[in-house]
């Protein structure tokens, strides 16, 4: 359960030292006065490579968000994951089973590290049951998957994959991008369970910062990858660190807000019956709905995607909107339609496309703080336009 007025207990907690202040100061040191050897450098505060004041307050109130007992944060989310994954497999960890349906830099970072040598990485899935027998039959060290997957919204069964992955030994790295901690917790399914984060997106929620977060449990994987992050120097910022716990303050609502207008606009699209196919976990349609009503509070997150047949038709509704802007990201306070053909999945072969849904005519729409029906007003008057009607 996100425990809220924990998490805002933790972001008023105030610097080290201090914790009077009732929002905390963006620290712009990058040295600090030596007081001598700290008994733990993972907790010690004299240079803006390995720890800033601001950063920590975040951290702390990131993993009472997450129900770890760590956090770090990084200076963008592929900068987590790509620290993640080789922190990982330079501790052995090199056989990766992932499902196919990743943000398409994901599975680019993984391709690339598999070239050089640095890791195995296989594919499986959707279908679930694919994923769940390669993890059985290969054996992997890590297995690699979303939360809610980009950009059709497949839910992978997470219980039951957590459940194999304990008995098989291997490490789930989960990317809760999509759902945040409000919606979903990874790292109450059991067995070694490490979560990433996208903090640009809703955490921090205002398109104005980049981030990323990887959270877990055990002291040796943290310290390895603290470590990793103080050599390479990607750290959060501290300015970043302060406008993502501006957002971490808020995101519970934003997170009821979006949800609720992203079920209103993926029923409207349906009811007006102007698209193809609607993808939105929380219709009883998706093929996952049963997956997310048992994982989900009942709220499914702000991001549902529809086809509109072909891909100068798409491109055509990206023109004739108005109100909602064109953009290849999400999680923001203003709704933002992607076409994910060309932006975050022009990477994958044809044959990889088509397996996943991911058609030229696909439109992912991220559902702001607008009024719903304005935003599903403007979305009709696109595609009626797009058609000539």
């Amino acid at each position: 359960m996100y425990r809220v007025t924990e998490v805002l207990r933790a972001l008023r907690g105030g610097l080290p030292g201090r914790g009077r202040d009732v929002v905390p100061p963006v620290s712009v040191s990058v040295i600090y006065r030596f007081t001598g050897a700290a008994e733990d450098p993972v907790k010690e505060v004299k240079y803006g490579r390995e720890n800033n004041p601001t950063t920590m307050v975040l951290e702390e109130a990131l993993r009472v968000a997450e129900e770890a007992e760590w956090c770090l944060a990084f200076n963008t989310g592929m900068a987590a994951i790509t620290t993640l994954l080789g922190v990982l497999a330079a501790g052995g960890a090199r056989r990766v089973v992932a499902s196919r349906l990743l943000y398409g830099t994901t599975r680019s970072l993984l391709d690339q590290m598999a070239s050089m040598g640095l890791l195995e990485a296989l594919y499986a899935g959707p279908p679930w049951d694919e994923l769940l027998r390669a993890v059985e039959d290969q054996g992997p060290d890590v297995v690699l998957v979303e939360t809610i997957g980009n950009p059709t919204l497949r839910v992978p069964p997470l219980r039951e994959l957590a459940a194999t992955c304990r008995e098989r030994g291997c490490v789930l790295v989960v990317d809760n991008t999509f759902a945040s901690p409000y919606l979903f917790q990874p790292l109450m399914l059991p067995g070694e369970v490490v979560v990433v984060e996208s903090l640009t997106k809703y955490i921090a929620g205002h398109n104005d910062v980049l981030g990323g977060v990887v959270c877990g449990r055990g002291e040796e994987l943290h310290r390895r990858l603290w470590d990793a992050r103080r050599m390479m120097g990607s750290i959060l910022q501290p300015l970043d660190a302060y406008l993502a716990a501006r957002g971490l303050r808020t995101l519970h609502l934003r997170m009821e807000a979006v949800s609720r207008g992203a079920s209103e606009v993926a029923r409207g699209l349906l009811e007006k019956g102007l698209v193809e196919r609607v993808y939105y976990p929380g219709l009883p349609s998706h093929p996952d709905h049963e997956t997310a009503r048992r994982l989900f509070p009942g709220l499914y997150g702000g991001v549902l995607s529809f086809d509109v047949g072909s891909g100068e038709a798409a491109k055509r509704v990206l023109r004739e909107l108005r109100l909602v802007v064109p953009s290849p990201s999400l999680g923001g306070v203003e709704s933002i339609m992607a076409y994910p053909y060309e932006s975050s999945h022009r990477g994958l072969g044809e044959e990889e496309k088509r397996r996943l849904g991911i058609t030229p005519g696909l439109l992912r729409l991220s559902v702001g703080l607008e009024e719903p029906r304005d935003v599903l007003e403007d979305v009709a008057r696109a595609i009626r336009a797009a058609f000539g009607a």
